[in-house]
């Protein structure tokens, strides 16, 4: 029998094979194109198929979890079903207008509910070319016609792409700040040269909601702390630019209903901020200011604004699709453990959060003013009362550099007390004399050496990095720190400490942050200095099952009993060619119940460092005691070492099967999605193989379930 080792390889091989099969079809030719390495941080040649960025728009069109979305596929259809009613009981036609069709699903409701006509447009070529296909299959593509352009070139007229105007208009154009994807343009152009006076559009109209709260939590998103160590004495102050900065306006979309509860303390009820008449009956605004005075329902801070929206479906307004968090839904069960749970879960519709300008100090009951800005796009928000008031209202644009430079889960990941508290602990002792190289210049560490040693070196070649610790160096007087774009001979034979936290600005995937072990590596012969901190490094992984993230990847089937496979195959060939099969997800907004012992898969010993390594395994799933179990994914995860205590940037409590999993909220984790749920038992492996080449940058893994005939 093949060792699983070889198994995989063949596995391996077979995938390439399908990948080249796919890239080669019909003659297809191959280009070079650039890509970054985020472990050495050059850019490498990569080969693909001339049509890569074809492959890449339709892999990322899927939408797939849109499509799962129950709730809303089905008010979508009883809405049409009235609409098309309505029309016939008013003895008229009803000619009906897709807008941004997609797969078609909305156009063959339409067919199913009695329309008399159907025009649905789709701009992206590729996806009007498998609607037709889907329209084929199920048997209605004689009563829809496929335009493939933009609603906005449509035309109508004898010759033109409507015959006549609709009267019925049906269209998915939202996203989570709901006008981001040119809603307001595309309404407004549709009335004034596409539908009837009279027509009926569904949805009818939406409600934008917000809500004014104190979050310290999501705080740690938006700006940097101070650092203090565990004596909460202060090693560096955060420049006031940066305390001061207004932020950014871009939206924060996120999973709200997985914030814990207690993160969080209400300064408003929730206040309806813009309405929007989708049906004509009035003008589309496209900018717009709007106040609510609201009373303080708590003493605090007010840092920022939860926001959400609804849709009226039909005319009646019975028909209604929140996106509210649970503690507003209106079908939440707050009676449940986890009412977060009672809600239809959306990735592709999540909630927002607006950081204000600025923390706004509020006392029980004091009257305050919510003022809302829109334009054509987006919304942003400030507070005001009779003694503070704004000098305008103009969309905040940074102005420390923090927010166009780092993530808002880098951000998070600095303001981390817990764990910057354990990395200052490793330097506190160093030598007055010492000379520290600090490897990681989008972080702090070598600035707090500073403090202690005697010089300090600090390794960045990015000059937006290299302006915000410059900005820390003025704000803390720091004279013995000197910003190096790269390592010279002179200053690795000068260092006599080496210090790097192991969490790089230019990582996403757990394990681009091996580019602290890349540079180790490179320079180990003239590297003089002790490594201080991390010490190493394990990857660790289990089976889970996600409550919902799966939908993301997993195929459609059947959609309100349409066939979709013509769909999922255009998908899943798009992304042998353009998608990693692992890919990066904050898994503290996407539950997940643990399926399986985690295991340590690989360890990286950063003072002993191989320039390759090779590991494969495999592992009982579930042990006989556990019975059998649902697995659709796997989560892997970084622990880095330091001062030989582990640092988990995954689980922060260690994971017990069969129960919800407590993920770190600061960092990234990485995650496989099975094509397939599968019912497991003690009787099944999962595998996995890890290559890491540290001369050459490289980190591979692959890991999977271990099918039966192996």
């Amino acid at each position: 029998m093949l060792s699983l080792v070889n198994k995989k390889l063949c596995s391996n091989l077979l995938v390439f094979v399908e990948r080249f099969r796919i890239l080669t079809k019909v003659n297809k030719m191959q280009v070079f194109t650039q890509k970054r390495n985020p472990i050495t941080g050059g850019t490498e040649w990569d080969i693909q198929n001339e049509d890569y960025d074809y492959h890449q728009e339709i892999a990322r069109s899927a939408f797939a979890d849109m499509l799962h979305d129950s709730e809303r596929n089905q008010k979508y259809y009883r809405a049409l079903q009235l609409a098309i009613e309505k029309m016939h009981n008013d003895g008229k036609k009803a000619n009906v207008l897709d807008i941004g069709t997609g797969t078609g699903l909305l156009s063959i409701m339409a067919a199913k509910c009695g329309a008399d006509t159907i025009t649905a447009c789709e701009a992206f070529k590729p996806m009007a070319e498998c609607c037709l296909k889907i329209l084929q299959k199920n048997g209605v593509s004689d009563k829809i016609r496929v335009i493939p352009k933009r609603s906005t070139d449509l035309t109508v007229g004898e010759d033109g792409d409507m015959t006549e105007k609709a009267n019925i208009l049906v269209t998915e154009v939202f996203d989570t700040e709901l006008i981001g994807e040119a809603a307001l343009l595309t309404f407004e152009h549709a009335h004034n040269n596409l539908l009837e006076k009279d027509c009926i559009v569904v949805p009818d109209s939406a409600v934008i909601y917000a809500q004014v709260v104190e979050c310290p939590t999501m705080q740690k998103w938006n700006k940097l702390n101070d650092l203090a160590d565990e004596d909460l004495e202060i090693i560096l102050r955060a420049p006031l630019k940066m305390k001061n900065c207004p932020g950014s306006a871009a939206v924060h979309d996120i999973q709200l209903s997985q914030l814990p509860r207690q993160a969080f303390t209400e300064i408003s009820e929730q206040i309806p901020v813009f309405l929007y008449d989708w049906s004509g009956g009035s003008d589309i605004i496209k900018r717009r200011t709007g106040k609510q005075n609201f009373n303080a329902l708590a003493t605090g801070n007010a840092q920022m604004v939860f926001m959400w929206w609804e849709l009226n479906m039909d005319t009646e307004g019975r028909i209604v699709l929140s996106c509210a968090p649970w503690w507003s839904h209106p079908d939440a069960d707050l009676s449940s453990d986890r009412p977060q749970d009672s809600i239809p879960w959306r990735d592709h519709w999540m909630q927002a959060v607006y950081y204000l300008p600025q923390p706004f100090s509020l006392t029980k009951g004091e009257e305050v003013t919510l003022v809302s800005c829109q334009d054509e796009f987006s919304l942003w928000f400030y507070l005001e009362n009779d003694g503070i008031k704004p000098k305008n209202y103009k969309r905040p644009i940074c102005e420390c550099g923090v927010h166009m430079t780092l993530s808002r889960t880098h951000v998070s990941y600095l303001n981390d007390g817990r764990r910057s508290k354990r990395f200052l602990a490793q330097i506190q002792d160093l030598n007055k004399e010492a000379v520290v190289l600090d490897l990681n210049g989008s972080s702090f560490l070598g600035l707090a050496a500073a403090r202690t040693a005697n010089k300090v070196y600090i390794l960045e070649n990015m000059q937006l990095n290299i302006a915000i610790l410059n900005d820390y160096i003025r704000e803390n007087s720091i004279e013995n720190v000197q910003i190096i774009p790269e390592l010279t001979d002179d200053v690795l034979k000068e260092a006599t400490n080496v210090v790097c936290d192991p969490n790089f600005s230019t990582s996403i995937l757990p394990w681009e942050n091996l580019k602290v072990a890349y540079i180790l590596y490179k320079y180990r012969e003239s590297l003089n200095g002790e490594l201080v901190m991390p010490d190493g490094c394990e990857f660790w992984a289990m089976p889970v099952e996600f409550n919902d993230l799966h939908k993301i990847r997993v195929p459609l089937d059947k959609c309100e009993g349409i066939d979709m496979s013509i769909f999922d195959g255009l998908v899943e060939n798009s992304r042998i060619v353009s998608d990693a099969e692992i890919e990066p997800q904050p898994l503290w907004e996407y539950p997940c119940k643990c399926r399986g012992t985690p295991r340590k898969l690989v360890e990286i010993n950063l003072t002993d460092l191989k320039p390759t390594l090779a590991v494969d395994g495999d592992f009982h799933v579930v042990d006989s005691s556990e019975g059998n179990h649902v697995v659709n994914g796997f989560a892997i995860w970084a622990v880095w070492i330091v001062g030989g205590k582990q640092i988990s940037s995954g689980p922060m409590d260690w994971p017990n099967v069969g129960q919800l999993v407590n993920w770190d909220m600061h960092s990234r984790q990485a995650v496989k999605i099975l094509k397939r749920a599968q019912l497991v038992n003690s009787s099944n492996k999962w595998g996995y193989q890890v290559v890491c080449d540290l001369e050459k940058g490289h980190f591979n893994m692959s890991i999977d379930l271990v099918t039966s005939d192996e």
